[in-house]
């Protein structure tokens, strides 16, 4: 194998689908997808897919689920070294997948950073000792980082970063101005502590109290079911091409993670000129620079201030229509930049 991209599992995320996006810009042929868990519901791999488990990915259950596969990733390494003499490139994708790069040699070890994991475990004990370990994993192979904030948070941190890869929405969700826009507010929901769907639960409320046109995206069964009582506009596990079509029809797109690596769907929709607003999850700053940057407010604002601001921008035609066009304007110059970056970077995994 030439590179061998090692995932959580294939859910449907935008990291994931980042990662898997990474290989599907390799020109080299020979790439391979090793999956630690079985996802219900896969994403489409551009790479044969190998899995070292038939288990679901239960949170819970991670940490046990650990040492086995370790076990298995130990047999599968062996396996390969058997079938192939050239040594491939792995690349480590997930805080869970670091302990299976203690078998692979550090020349190696690939680290494709797309967040700064430990902030995503409230528990502060649990975040300080997890940063220890991702850290000093880092610190034993290359870093390729999917923007600047990331760059500069890795080497605040004291690591040497060997490359970015700049993240950025796919081609696919660029669209032309659409006059009549019937859905006022969009967003994406997603279980885990920093999605905050508690904020999100506050903003849907003060939206149907308001009789404002709201749809929602989420790959999750759960999240789908309880948050359908705002509105029957929900799309379950939609494909990039409804996802593009739902955006164009929005005015705004609302976010209010705690923190993001990156934040794909705010830009996503960008593309389709529907406007963000989003508390400071952090990677946003990457794509919603001066003068985007007053789309986003500090994580500070109190809910009800949030969504006040969310409907004085909604209730400003004429600035939420240049807005419009100015966020589509800047999602063509990122998806140009970001192309161009990646074409010379991706010698860097092999």
């Amino acid at each position: 194998m030439t590179a061998i991209l090692v995932v959580p599992s294939l859910k449907i995320s935008g990291g994931i689908g980042e990662a898997l996006r990474l290989l599907s810009d390799i020109s080299k042929a020979d790439v391979l997808v090793l999956s630690m868990w079985r996802s219900p519901h896969p994403m489409e791999s551009p790479a044969p897919i190998e899995h070292l488990s038939c288990w679901k990915p239960v949170a819970a259950r991670a940490p046990a689920d650990l040492i086995p596969l370790f076990v298995r990733f130990a047999k599968w390494r062996r396996q390969e070294k058997k079938q192939d003499k050239k040594l491939s490139t792995y690349i480590f994708t997930h805080y869970s997948t670091l302990p299976l790069a203690l078998l692979v040699p550090k020349q190696n070890r690939i680290f494709f950073v797309q967040g700064i994991e430990w902030r995503f475990v409230k528990n502060p004990v649990v975040s300080w000792l997890l940063k220890r370990l991702i850290l000093a994993s880092y610190r034993s192979g290359r870093i390729i980082t999917a923007n600047q904030f990331l760059t500069a948070q890795m080497q605040d941190a004291g690591l040497t970063v060997a490359s970015e890869m700049p993240i950025w929405a796919s081609s696919i969700f660029k669209m032309h101005a659409r006059e009549h826009r019937d859905i006022d507010y969009a967003m994406v929901l997603r279980k885990g502590e920093v999605k905050r769907l508690d904020l999100y639960r506050d903003f849907l409320a003060q939206a149907f109290a308001n009789k404002r046109n709201v749809c929602f995206i989420t790959p999750e069964d759960e999240v789908a079911a309880e948050f359908s009582k705002f509105t029957t506009n929900v799309l379950l596990r939609p494909s990039a091409e409804q996802m593009r079509d739902f955006y164009a029809r929005s005015r705004c797109f609302i976010h209010l993670s705690d923190h993001e690596g990156f934040g794909l769907p705010p830009l996503e929709a960008m593309g389709a000129g529907c406007v963000p607003v989003c508390r400071d999850s952090g990677g946003i700053r990457a794509f919603l620079q001066a003068p985007l940057s007053s789309l986003i407010f500090p994580k500070s604002l109190p809910a009800d201030q949030f969504f006040a601001e969310a409907e004085k921008l909604l209730n400003d035609a004429e600035r939420l229509n240049q807005l419009s066009e100015e966020v589509r304007q800047a999602f063509d110059i990122g998806l140009a930049s970001s192309l161009k970056a990646r074409g010379r970077l991706i010698n860097t995994l092999t």
